[in-house]
């Protein structure tokens, strides 16, 4: 297990820069979006740039990567997405923004697959599970370490831009300067809507909550936290309690859903991200107190999707296993795209707290489709459910998950 992530470390390390630029780029542009008050129609634009374009790049990348090789390919997005954020620094321009997040929402999600190709071809049945464990707790670590350089410059001025675009071209340096050799990337994986439907109408609709409801929050969260008179430094903390949540519960109510009926489990996240949200948004201007509320719904939010996924694999074939979480993927991004912009057009019509209403609707509605769907249909034996599975919201990582592998119960 210890060499095969050795094997990765160039891989983990090229995610580190991804992630972390990643991460204080969209939080930068929350923060300016609220301190500038920018209109609705211009913030809705911009907010649905990085969520379109990484939809479109989990459905267009691979065929990149094909055609030039993943190396190469890898070169290519990592240098137009430090471009992107330049751009951010150097034009101030929402029309323009919207463009340079549609950039780097598609590369992200390029960088992403071939990271994750890279990962799948290095992984054994029996490190499998280990492999993908180091990689959501390295994307997730790093997201929220990108947090903290905010809090070191004024996010008024571009410099923060120009530090996010340092981050993702310092993610071509240990891909580059690697001996492991490069990855075959698959062909894109296509499974329909209907089928979808049928294996888990529950976990199609939580994965579009989770799309609306997680992307509007880590885009517009910032602008929120603008918007009620938070500091940078504070916006920061905030953010970067909200993924650790997100990281630091994962496996605990992951455990829990291994031992008891995994939809009864999800139903449980559900309400309790409706709850902390509408709390969040009643508590005003309170600094502890958000970051507090935030690192507990950080925790339940994010255990949602994969929850979901893996309560879908439940009622799925095992050679059904990629199709079906590479088609929910696809249903994330989906509701990614429609989330922000729907946030930002209540934000300005109804204030900041909207942001928390809207998300804790949104989560409320599902949490009433799955009690729905538990009176119709019987959940599989506890015994019979595969083991829980974290997994980040990314578009290769299908094809890491232990439950695709004849030994699933011994890999994970």
């Amino acid at each position: 297990m210890f060499r095969s992530l050795t094997a990765v470390t160039p891989v983990l390390m090229g995610i580190t820069c991804v992630s972390s630029g990643i991460g204080l780029i969209a939080t930068m542009v929350g923060i300016r979006l609220g301190l500038e008050e920018v209109p609705a129609h211009l913030t809705s634009l911009v907010m649905a740039g990085y969520p379109l374009g990484f939809l479109l790049g989990c459905l267009f990348g691979r065929q990149t990567i094909s055609a030039v090789g993943p190396v190469r390919a890898f070169a290519a997005f990592g240098g137009l997405a430090t471009a992107s954020a330049l751009g951010l620094a150097l034009v101030d321009d929402a029309y323009a923004w919207s463009v340079f997040r549609l950039g780097t929402g598609f590369c992200a999600a390029g960088l992403y697959t071939v990271a994750e190709s890279w990962l799948n071809a290095r992984a054994t049945t029996t490190t499998r599970g280990a492999v993908l464990a180091a990689y959501m707790i390295t994307d997730k670590l790093a997201y929220s370490g990108g947090q903290a350089l905010i809090a070191s410059g004024d996010p008024a001025a571009p410099t923060l831009f120009v530090a996010g675009g340092l981050l993702l071209s310092l993610c071509l340096v240990p891909i580059a300067l690697t001996r492991v050799q490069a990855p075959v990337v698959a062909g894109p994986i296509r499974y329909g809507l209907g089928r979808l439907v049928r294996v888990s109408p529950v976990a199609v609709v939580a994965t579009v909550a989770c799309g609306i409801g997680n992307t509007s929050l880590a885009l517009a969260g910032p602008t929120f936290a603008a918007a009620i008179g938070l500091d940078a430094g504070q916006i920061a903390v905030f953010m970067a309690l909200v993924f650790v949540g997100g990281l630091t519960l994962q496996w605990p109510i992951g455990w829990a859903s291994d031992r008891f009926d995994r939809r009864s489990v999800l139903l449980g996240a559900l309400l309790a991200t409706v709850v902390a949200a509408v709390v969040m948004a009643a508590v005003g201007t309170s600094a502890p107190a958000l970051n507090i509320l935030g690192f507990v719904f950080g925790g339940a939010v994010f255990v949602i999707y994969p929850l979901a996924v893996g309560h879908a694999n439940d009622f799925a074939d095992q050679d059904e296993v990629v199709g079906v979480s590479a088609g929910l993927l696809l249903c994330w991004a989906l509701g990614s795209v429609a989330g922000p912009p729907a946030a930002s057009y209540l934000m300005a019509w109804f204030g900041p707290s909207a942001l928390f209403f809207f998300i804790g609707g949104i989560y409320g509605l599902a949490a009433l489709f799955t009690v729905y769907r538990m009176r119709v249909r019987a959940a599989p034996p506890t015994e019979a459910q595969g083991p829980f599975v974290a997994m980040p919201t990314t578009p290769a990582v299908a094809e890491l998950n232990p439950r695709s592998t004849p030994d699933a119960d011994e890999a994970v």
